[in-house]
């Protein structure tokens, strides 16, 4: 067995990004940048009022103020989308709105609530500095400067400023295609009835929504029985997306046929065992270049490893900087033991306190308690043969921006 850094460290040298393609500007979201952007403008495009008032000449407001007002001659008004032709000159003002381009002659804007005014005449009660309330030509990206490079995630703030630079399409890093394969043979589809010995294939879909999560597009394969013919049929069909995850077949069992079939269609196992629970049995390897990753079969092993080590490899291939998720540590709401000599990657629920998080467990901790996942919020770490004493510190890996809900109505 390896320890899951080290496995985490071959898997990520196995992978690299995978191609990229221009895509509607709102399609970005979320996604990373695949090209240098250059401004073909300046933003703004010119001078412009930074809010309402009056443009004017800054010199005419010297001494300015409430007892002495300062009178100027009203020679029109300039709105947003509008210019005015004509040349602002000493003594005079013009009615200007937020955005509005600065007509000539003038340097400064007085706020409206520094003003007094009649039809004609504008009394200025403030004095004003050249460039005051101003914003000025290119004073937030300048012509031909590079304002965002290969490797950015595109956030709102983004996705804003590339429509502030006219464009419509971008070049963003493309979402690998997932094949999932969930085998074993009491596993049922959708459409089939159940009958004794049977189940529900309730991975595919936890699997593929874990996909969608982190970028990728799901295509479900599966599920199949437990022979060598189909598995190793569905597994060609697999590699031919970006990347292959299988669930099921990894471990000693007489049906666990995924390894053997992997190493007899040719692929080259790097990573067989790894030092956790649950997960133990997971397997990784290269079939025909393309990345395979065997995870075990019951659905929080399946569900944990994935986190671990599928999600960091898709983050990869989409050109992301942060692979992992994140980690904080919480004070230990309750004793948690890990009597196990493996290292444990257990669901916990976070609340919020005056003092930061506390983390509870979300119930028992077994490797097909689906509501164990259901609830959490992260998993802790908790080393082998260790118990974390209530008020001790937990290592979390957040799985979420927000806690869930507790099924309980406690938090």
């Amino acid at each position: 067995m390896i320890a899951v850094e080290e496995a985490q460290r071959i898997i990520l040298a196995s992978v690299d990004r995978i191609g990229w393609k221009y895509v509607e500007l709102l399609d970005a979201l979320g996604r990373v940048l695949a090209e240098n952007v250059i401004a073909p403008e300046p933003i703004p495009p010119w001078d412009n009022a930074a809010m309402d008032g009056y443009a004017l000449r800054s010199e005419d407001t010297c001494d300015a103020s409430g007892d002495r007002p300062v009178a100027l001659r009203l020679i029109g008004t300039a709105a947003a989308g509008q210019i005015f032709d004509g040349l602002v000159e000493k003594g005079q003002g013009l009615r200007i709105m937020t955005g509005a381009p600065l007509p000539r002659g003038a340097d400064a804007v007085i706020r409206q609530e520094d003003t007094q005014a009649t039809d004609r005449e504008v009394f200025v009660v403030r004095e004003v500095g050249p460039g005051q309330n101003v914003r000025s030509a290119g004073e937030d990206v300048k012509t031909g400067e590079e304002v965002l490079a290969t490797g950015t995630l595109c956030r709102p703030g983004v996705i804003g400023l590339l429509a502030a630079l006219g464009r419509r399409r971008v070049a963003v890093y493309q979402r690998p295609r997932v094949a999932i394969l969930a085998t074993g043979d009491e596993l049922l589809r959708w459409d089939e009835a159940p009958t004794p010995g049977k189940i529900h294939n309730s991975n595919s879909y936890a699997l593929a929504a874990q996909v969608l999560q982190a970028g990728g597009v799901p295509v479900l394969l599966g599920p199949v029985a437990d022979t060598k013919k189909l598995l190793a049929e569905h597994l060609r069909e697999g590699v031919r997306a970006d990347l292959c995850v299988t669930s099921g077949g990894v471990s000693v069992g007489d049906y666990d046929l995924m390894v053997e079939i992997l190493r007899e269609l040719g692929a080259e196992v790097r990573v067989r065992k790894v030092n956790m629970r649950p997960g133990k049995p997971f397997t990784f390897a290269l079939l025909g270049q393309k990345p395979v990753f065997a995870l075990p079969g019951n659905p929080i092993s399946c569900m944990v490893t994935f986190e671990l080590f599928v999600r960091p490899a898709l983050r990869k291939m989409q050109g992301y900087s942060d692979l992992f998720h994140p980690e904080i540590r919480v004070t230990a709401a309750q004793a948690i033991v890990n009597k196990d000599r493996r290292p444990a990657y257990l669901r916990v629920i976070l609340t919020q306190t005056d003092a930061g998080y506390t983390a509870r467990l979300t119930g028992d901790q077994g490797s097909a308690m689906l509501h164990s996942m259901a609830w959490a919020d992260g998993l802790a770490f908790v080393p082998g043969e260790t118990e974390i004493p209530a008020g001790g510190q937990l290592r979390i890996l957040l799985l979420a921006d927000e806690p869930a809900a507790s099924p309980l109505g406690t938090r």
